[in-house]
């Protein structure tokens, strides 16, 4: 073998045990290789993010359903898992939930009392400087209300107002136009009894409802505005004019005829709606944008109609809605999911969130901006929410007061003074 074989044996030979070092080399690497390749795999387990909510009738579930799919879409590894509970098992079951660690990652929280309750409890996250990041710009009055103890502890999904539903076409061939005070509200009544009609018809078998004539009152009584949270919150007393004020008007709507006989025996949205719907009574209250679309289904081409305020004490003041948030939900303090709840909440309310809102007549807590042919009812609904008062007593004893009480104030069983005296008497204990 000459000395260029002898090189080119040694060269090969040279790169062979190269070779073998380097796959062995590899070898001894692969494990933090397969590490990283776990690790993907890990981010790609199948994630299940509970959701719940007690609104599976309407279209809520279908706006419920949209985010989801977007969500989804951008999230393949999570699955929302969608869990409805009838309102009146809803809350026991969500206390026993929160109460151990079972909580679900975002959940529908009830307004008044029981969100007071709640964000003290320690089982919320608080949200002020989430709702910084991702979140729209929420209307200041919703953002007020979502506030307990200077944080705020929900994300707002949709608005409601409140307001009388009227039969266009009877008012018009009786000649009578909206009220505009409380004594043309009552001359109205006067006018629609001696043709044979009711004037507003009401359902308070369903306790919030005949609560909410008294809050629509205080929205007037009170032009601060201000004092029905300051009695809320024990600032000043329930005996206060503003509120007593506000359960005479109710009281005297009661005596000469503006509610329909018999509220505290029907349903809001069957005798009640029916009073309407079948023409015996000329108006319905209340009405928001939970109602709208099966009211108009309901009436169909019998006749036209719109919404108002109650009216205020005296004409040419400003005619105020109440109302208040719709949906809101929060996030679990202790959820294993807690950014991923949040993101979902983020898509609940941002352009497309609220471009499906609009599209099924809810009334987005943002501005919103798109190109959703709005009817006239909806932007009627619209532009109450701009003007809308509070309709929301947080304190659950003084709220199952003013429930019992007004259904003592229809009935003519309870005087103005004796109902004011039970809030007082809730709010001490």
């Amino acid at each position: 073998m000459n000395r260029g074989n002898v090189g080119k044996t040694l060269l090969l030979f040279t790169c062979f045990l190269l070779g073998a070092f380097m796959v062995f080399a590899g070898g001894t690497k692969e494990e933090p290789a397969q590490s990283g390749t776990q690790e993907s795999t890990k981010e790609q387990e199948k994630i299940v993010l509970e959701f719940w909510s007690w609104n599976n009738e309407g279209s809520y579930p279908v706006v419920h359903e949209d985010a989801e799919k977007r969500f989804e879409r951008d999230y393949p590894n999570v699955d929302i898992k969608r869990e409805y509970i009838s309102y009146t098992e809803y809350l026991v079951k969500l206390k026993a939930v929160l109460s151990g660690e079972e909580a679900p990652d975002v959940f529908q929280i009830p307004w008044a009392g029981e969100y007071t309750e709640l964000a003290r409890s320690g089982k919320l996250l608080p949200l002020t400087d989430h709702l910084k990041q991702g979140f729209p710009e929420f209307f200041p009055n919703i953002m007020n209300a979502i506030s307990v103890d200077g944080d705020a502890w929900a994300v707002p999904l949709d608005l409601n107002t409140l307001q009388i539903a009227y039969n266009k076409t009877l008012f018009q061939e009786m000649g009578i136009s909206v009220p505009k005070s409380k004594d043309e509200l009552i001359a109205t009544a006067r006018k629609l009894e001696e043709q044979g009609k009711f004037a507003v018809a009401l359902g308070t078998k369903d306790l919030w409802a005949g609560a909410d004539v008294f809050f629509a009152q205080v929205a007037y009584t009170d032009p601060t505005h201000t004092k029905m949270a300051q009695a809320d919150a024990g600032k000043i007393s329930w005996n206060s004019p503003e509120f007593i004020q506000a359960v005479q008007i109710v009281d005297e709507y009661a005596k000469k005829g503006v509610i329909a006989p018999g509220a505290n025996s029907m349903d809001a949205f069957v005798g009640a709606k029916n009073l309407f719907v079948q023409e015996q009574a000329a108006m319905f209250y209340p009405v928001g944008n939970f109602v709208t679309g099966g009211l108009t289904a309901d009436i169909g081409d019998s006749f036209e109609w719109s919404l108002f305020p109650w009216p205020p004490l005296k004409g040419g003041d400003e005619m105020l809605p109440t109302g208040g948030v719709a949906e809101m939900f929060v996030v679990a303090k202790d959820g294993d999911n807690q950014e991923l709840a949040l993101d979902f909440l983020r898509y609940m309310t941002n352009d497309d969130g609220k471009e499906i809102l609009v599209k099924n007549d809810f009334i987005p807590s943002s501005n919103y901006s798109g190109e959703v042919v709005m009817s006239d009812l909806y932007k009627n609904m619209l532009d109450a929410q701009s003007k809308s008062q509070s309709r929301v007593v947080y304190n659950t004893l003084v709220y199952t007061a003013v429930m019992n009480g007004m259904q003592g104030i229809y009935g003519q069983t309870l005087s103005p003074q004796e109902f004011i005296d039970s809030l007082v008497e809730a709010a001490a204990k």
